[in-house]
């Protein structure tokens, strides 16, 4: 049996502190977990930070987006807890360049690179993100759920890493969630915007093949594919393998987000397990580590 690759969700090992942190990530290596997913969110002028939300509002001690702070503005910009009190400043991409230029320990990390409507991702900005990750860049895997970013720095730099998530397409949510897409579901309970996806299909397993193929088209500069673990499962019982499907093409899948802390259950990693999976990334890495060795 092939065991998958555990990856840490926000490099956030104690939950009371926040994610997305250079003393997240150092401790995620230190305490063995050397696959490590952080977010990162560009300012207008290229410069980034290890940020997930558009706005700075309730995480953070300053207000607005932080596309459009500027230098001033990024001075003292802390995350905070619920009582308001600072925890951890919010760090730039150049200053974890420099920690993992020091710290091997730190094996991979994939920097999932957020995309909002006040944001104007140019070329600019792309090359420099490319300028900053170059020193340490055959460790770096840069993933999105925007297949233009993904195809854009290919034909920048070819070299890069590159993951898509391709859950604005396609997608199956177990707890309704509202504000982006895709917003139509479908008969066999898929969201999925695309007109295909509302014909008459007599099968599931029909369905999802014909759109396996398209996506494919969009993301094929991607290695490593990240998919949502419930989607993946409810395909997988609809007749249809997406980790055997990308294999097939070259590459690989991650599932996210398996938590065995917060619901995930042994059955679910163990089907994981079953499809193939290659990556799973999870909010509790020492857990799922001993519910796959149960397995």
């Amino acid at each position: 049996m092939k065991y998958p690759m555990v990856v840490a969700h926000g490099a956030r090992l104690n939950k009371n502190y926040p994610p997305n942190t250079l003393k997240g990530i150092v401790d995620c290596a230190g305490a063995g977990f050397p696959h490590i997913e952080a977010d990162i969110s560009a300012r207008e002028n290229g410069d980034f930070f290890l940020f997930h939300n558009e706005r700075l509002d309730a995480i953070t001690n300053k207000r607005g987006s932080l596309f459009n702070l500027d230098k001033s503005g990024m001075k003292n910009l802390w995350y905070i807890n619920k009582k308001k009190e600072k925890v951890s400043p919010v760090s730039s991409l150049n200053e974890l360049v420099e920690i993992m230029e020091k710290d091997e320990r730190i094996r991979e990390l994939q920097l999932d690179f957020k995309m909002y409507p006040s944001s104007l991702v140019t070329d600019k900005i792309l090359n420099k993100l490319i300028r900053i990750i170059d020193p340490v860049k055959e460790r770096i895997i840069i993933t999105s759920c925007a297949d233009w970013v993904i195809l854009r720095l290919y034909e920048i730099d070819s070299s890069i890493k590159l993951g898509f998530d391709p859950q604005f397409y396609i997608d199956y949510r177990e707890k309704e969630e509202s504000g982006y897409p895709p917003f139509k579901k479908n008969v066999f309970d898929y969201l999925d915007d695309h007109p295909v996806s509302m014909q008459n299909w007599n099968k599931p397993k029909d369905y999802l093949s014909s759109r396996a193929v398209s996506l494919w088209n969009l993301g094929a500069n991607a290695g490593i594919w990240y998919i949502r673990h419930s989607f993946l499962i409810k395909s997988y019982r609809d007749g249809f393998n997406w980790v055997e499907f990308f294999h097939q093409k070259g590459a690989c899948t991650c599932a996210w987000t398996v938590d065995p802390n917060n619901g995930s259950t042994g059955d679910e990693v163990e089907l994981l397990i079953k499809m193939g999976i290659d990556r799973i990334t999870t909010n509790s890495p020492e857990a799922l580590i001993k519910m796959i060795k149960n397995i």
